[in-house]
């Protein structure tokens, strides 16, 4: 399971410029897309994975010959390891054949070409497998409804909001737990159980894409805050860029909790502190 890492450093103004050229320049996507935005500032957030961040922009002509396709560069969002794995078949390749020629650009395509293809027929399996699943696994339903009963201030919980593929889920954690590992060891084991079969032969690697808390308050649950190990943290919070990033973060955040509720537990009254 993840843990925080040395080399998780708060993110600076220059690495939100990182953030920008890669997702709008790059890959050319929307900053209204929630989804997408939380993936991508998850490989940012995660110091072993800002690097290959850096580098992609650092060579960005040698990535965009050898991903000359927008759709196809949507596909580096299926796992958190894709960018990685591009990155060891382009180097390799480069050292193995050094000078950049004609030859070797070609062969880069190639081989990347037949990654992504790989890649996009997993999401596409993990997607099909996950259809039926709930992004609210029973467990954490009855937590959700067992403190919206409590009296307020009685009790608070805490969330996480991961990404599988194209798959959401909202995990809840009591607020005293630190460790993270159980509740998403436990995600882990009903996705492997949903898999049966599947599950050796299909990818399951997570986009934990940030929490916080649920509080009980009013006529029921309030969302909000963040999880210092699934959320950024900033070298300089009071930044404009910064600042613009970390509302955009935690509006997104917030969206796909009330995508999730909206559509498996509708009954529940829920706001949200931003």
């Amino acid at each position: 399971m993840e843990h925080r890492q040395a080399n998780d450093s708060p993110l600076t103004e220059a690495d939100i410029e990182l953030f920008n050229r890669f997702y709008v320049d790059f890959l050319g996507k929307r900053l209204d897309d929630p989804m997408s935005f939380l993936k991508v500032g998850t490989l940012l957030r995660r110091g072993d994975l800002r690097a290959f961040l850096r580098e992609t922009m650092t060579l960005r002509a040698v990535f965009e010959q050898a991903i000359p396709n927008i759709r196809q560069r949507d596909l580096l969002l299926s796992f958190p390891g894709v960018l990685p794995n591009l990155h060891n078949i382009v180097f390799d390749l480069s050292q193995s054949y050094g000078a950049e020629g004609n030859t070797v650009q070609f062969m880069k395509r190639e081989q990347v070409e037949k990654h992504l293809d790989g890649t996009e027929m997993f999401r596409l399996d993990v997607d099909k497998a996950m259809e039926n699943f709930p992004s609210l696994p029973d467990d954490d339903r009855q937590a959700l409804l067992q403190l919206a009963a409590a009296r307020p201030g009685e009790a608070t919980l805490r969330f996480l909001i991961v990404i599988l593929a194209d798959h959401l889920f909202l995990v809840v954690l009591p607020s005293q737990v630190a460790d993270t590992t159980p509740a998403l060891g436990r995600l882990r084991q009903l996705i492997e159980s949903q898999l049966g079969e599947k599950a050796d032969e299909l990818i399951v690697e997570f986009f934990t894409v940030g929490g916080g808390y649920v509080r009980r308050a009013g006529d029921g649950l309030v969302f909000g805050g963040s999880n210092p190990l699934f959320d950024p943290a900033y070298a300089t919070p009071d930044a404009p860029a910064i600042k613009v990033f970390q509302q955009r973060w935690q509006d997104h955040k917030l969206s796909l909790v009330k995508r999730i509720l909206a559509a498996e537990a509708p009954n529940l009254i829920v706001a949200f502190d931003r």
